[in-house]
């Protein structure tokens, strides 16, 4: 498992509707996440249901991914299978300080044949510094 968190001085529905604006992620992050878009172009982040699918660009690679949760406190999808690994990613917005601030946390359960290459000595340590990255754009974006 993969993972990094920080925390945000704001509740986590104003962290959550900074996260799920996808189309405005360029604004404040350019680096590892590029894009999120839904399959749908109906719907946006917030709309979104188990079951929907979004493209994902990810630094040097593309791929679609299907939305597994989007509840309050938990964004999930299960991304395809890419070199016999295939991971479930989370974004997690749990409330601390009685609801003042949030605790974001992402995670990446790579599953399959070569998912020992995620480990922490190995490409794990380069993905973690890369949610790292995109959780400190969004911490400056929900703040400002």
């Amino acid at each position: 498992m993969i993972e990094s968190q920080i925390e945000i001085a704001a509740p986590p529905a104003k962290v959550r509707e900074v996260f799920l604006n996808f189309s405005a992620h360029p604004e404040w992050h350019t680096k590892w996440l590029k894009s999120v878009k839904p399959e749908d172009e109906t719907k946006t982040g917030l709309s979104l249901v188990p079951g929907d699918k979004v493209h994902v660009t990810i630094e040097g690679m593309k791929f679609t991914a299907e939305i597994t949760k989007n509840t309050e406190n938990l964004f999930q999808w299960q991304g395809p299978p890419v070199f016999t690994v295939a991971g479930l990613h989370s974004f997690y917005m749990e409330p601390a300080n009685d609801g003042s601030s949030t605790i974001f946390k992402q995670t990446e359960d790579p599953k399959g044949l070569l998912s020992w290459l995620f480990s922490p000595y190995a490409l794990g340590k380069l993905l973690a510094a890369d949610f790292a990255g995109f959780n400190k754009d969004l911490k400056a974006r929900a703040e400002a």
